[in-house]
């Protein structure tokens, strides 16, 4: 609780900060209500009242299932524990069992199976936010990735390490960095001699070693639903450092924006958001670590990759080395705090090299709705029309996204 209010002694009394604390604790997981009160009546000081509401469960057995236009039908059965304590080992087999062990240090252990149609995932991961008890976080992941391409079936196992620090003062306040390590084992399979010559080089095996550095700058005021501030993220990934059959490297940069144009009486906010996404690879990277374009989160009103440079008698897509993404959003509610409408335009390209020869560009509009039951649930429709394509381009006018858990 400490570590998430960031308030202390002798400061000055900041209702924007006691309010910003009550979030980040809610946002925790770990509890479901925070209020922070200053009591006391001796003149100019004031203790701080931190009243809490634990989760009842922070283990939970969940059961999900979304659907996508981006990744089909997708399952999620998975094990979280959002308070685990690494150190904490059961003196008897009874308290493991009442879930009385491995808890209280505020560490998050999930196992995730994610078996779907078109997508299937397994992966554990291991976060310790606070590693030696300093602004810094510890992080694994072993996982298994299986997806069937249009051109393809592709198989990754592996896992990572990374070490974050958060900023929280001085000039680097609000900037955070995290420098990671993935090994990793990829199999193409399924290739076709039609399909392009990219393709049928990386056929079988491919082992890919890399270091990444990150650096995010963050001022919004929620995870959730961002209605100011600002994000900015950029990252630099070197392939081969620790062998591998490629050596490459991948820069990438990212900016979204959120400004409340308006709040009603009801507290329900009317938010514009602008953004954009570049990419670069440097050295001869395979198809499967390409970037490319459409879909949820991309160019809405194409496929998801279907915005890529072509090759083979199939126009199979091998991705790009050269990625450049805008999008402007403006959302407003319609009806209560559940239901709210959305306007967006999308555009940008995905090129072989360091060019500009076609733009694409989309408008549309959808709507968001949150369904208060087993969750609440999430709800995404957009339908968006094309006004700038390529002929190769794969297109999508409707998109979605649902999901939830059990």
């Amino acid at each position: 609780m400490r570590r998430e209010l960031r308030l202390f002694p002798g400061e000055l009394f900041d209702l924007n900060k006691t309010r910003e604390a009550e979030l980040r604790l809610r946002e925790t997981g770990l509890f479901s209500a925070a209020s922070v009160t200053p009591v006391g009546d001796e003149p100019g000081v004031r203790d701080a009242l931190v009243d809490v509401t634990e989760q009842d469960r922070t283990v939970q057995f969940l059961f999900g299932v979304g659907v996508t236009s981006n990744s089909g039908v997708l399952g999620n059965i998975m094990i979280e524990n959002r308070n685990f304590d690494l150190f904490d080992w059961p003196r008897s087999f009874s308290e493991f069992v009442k879930g009385q062990s491995f808890r209280g240090a505020g560490q998050t252990m999930r196992i995730q199976l994610e078996p779907g149609t078109e997508l299937t995932r397994f992966r554990i991961d291991f976060l310790e936010p606070y590693f030696l008890d300093r602004e810094m976080s510890l992080g694994t992941s072993l996982y298994f990735f299986e997806r069937g391409r249009d051109d393809y079936d592709e198989e990754r196992l592996g896992g990572s390490v990374s070490f974050g620090k958060r900023f929280r003062k001085g000039r680097m306040r609000n900037w955070a960095a995290e420098l990671s390590l993935r090994l990793e084992n990829v199999d193409i399979d399924d290739v076709d001699w039609l399909d392009g010559r990219d393709i049928r080089d990386v056929e079988g095996n491919n082992y890919i070693s890399s270091v990444r550095g990150t650096l995010v700058h963050d001022t919004t005021d929620s995870r959730f639903l961002p209605s100011r501030g600002h994000r900015f993220r950029i990252s630099y990934e070197q392939a081969g450092v620790f062998g591998g059959d490629y050596t490459f490297g991948k820069i990438q940069t990212s900016y979204r924006w959120h400004h409340t144009l308006y709040t009603d009486e009801f507290d329900r906010k009317q938010i514009v958001a602008l953004g954009g996404r570049v990419g670069g690879i440097i050295g001869d990277a395979p198809v499967f670590e390409r970037f490319y374009g459409g879909g949820l989160g991309s160019i809405r009103g194409f496929e998801f990759r279907g915005v890529s440079p072509r090759q083979g008698l199939r126009d199979s897509a091998v991705g790009g080395d050269f990625m450049i993404l805008f999008n402007a959003e403006y959302s407003f509610p319609l009806v209560g705090k559940n239901l709210r409408g959305v306007a967006f335009a999308d555009m940008g390209t995905v090129e072989q090299d360091y060019e500009i020869t076609t733009w694409r560009a989309s408008i549309g509009g959808g709507i968001r709705l949150l369904v208060d039951f087993f969750g609440p649930i999430p709800l995404e429709f957009d339908l968006a029309v094309p006004l700038s394509r390529d002929d190769d381009d794969d297109r999508q006018i409707f998109s979605f996204f649902f999901g939830t858990t059990f």
